[in-house]
């Protein structure tokens, strides 16, 4: 099994719009075929105002056909470009782990 997670923190001020878009693009791309579920995460401890994404593959490959289809969707460019303004810019963290 192979876990992506990105993260990404809050702009200050801007909280409740960011679980709430958080919460939406998750909903958006369970729609792409081989993503099952997204767990959206808001750190309780450690850096406030973090927010995490994590999905579960059982392979590299079907991790990959997913990030093709993101990849290929103009509106889903579009709904990341729409909440800029909610995160800190440069803050964005993806990280691939495999299970042992």
């Amino acid at each position: 099994m192979f876990r992506w997670m990105r993260s990404v923190r809050i702009a200050a001020g801007k909280t409740v719009p960011a679980l709430a878009w958080a919460k939406e693009i998750s909903e958006y791309a369970k729609k792409y075929e081989g993503i099952p579920s997204i767990d959206v995460f808001l750190d309780a401890f450690g850096e406030a105002g973090t927010i995490r994404w994590m999905v579960d593959y059982p392979d590299l490959a079907t991790l990959e056909k997913t990030q093709n289809q993101l990849l290929a969707d103009q509106e889903y460019f579009q709904k990341l470009e729409s909440a800029s303004d909610l995160f800190i810019e440069g803050s964005a963290i993806d990280i691939v782990t495999r299970s042992i």
